[in-house]
């Protein structure tokens, strides 16, 4: 399963819909776009280069989709707020959290871009290790 990608599903999830209150179908295509990105600056060539198989794919997916179901579920809105007019559903609040949230998001993108752009090519020039070599043990090894 992929971790990372499924930390990031559930946090942009969980800013958009529950905190800042965007449409639930406005959320679910700012979430994806934000995967499809991770996952397109992480790995560059999809699909060869995805470290993790079908399986663990279709598992990250259904763990990610059960969890946004859940999320839906357990939010006090009714009805579900799918599609409107504008972006958000909600109301100005006197401390304005939207657009703390909203700046939070945008930096924790950020990094999280700028990390995985870096992870990419951190790897790329790395290359494959070699396959007749033993593996390198750490402490203890003698």
């Amino acid at each position: 399963m992929d971790v990372t990608l499924y930390a990031i599903a559930l946090a942009v999830f969980a800013v958009l819909y529950l905190a800042i209150g965007v449409f639930l179908a406005f959320t679910l295509i700012i979430t994806l776009l934000i995967l499809f990105a991770y996952l397109v600056i992480r790995y560059r060539d999809l699909p060869d280069n995805y470290p993790h198989s079908a399986t663990d794919a279709i598992t990250t997916m259904i763990f990610i989709g059960i969890t946004w179901a859940i999320f839906t579920f357990v939010a006090d809105k009714n009805p579900l707020p799918f599609i409107g007019s504008g972006l958000t559903y909600t109301n100005q609040a006197a401390v304005p959290f939207d657009t703390i949230l909203a700046i939070g998001f945008v930096v924790a993108i950020l990094f999280l871009g700028v990390f995985a752009f870096l992870a990419g090519r951190r790897e790329s020039q790395m290359g494959p290790a070699p396959a007749n070599e033993p593996p390198k043990q750490g402490v203890g090894a003698g």
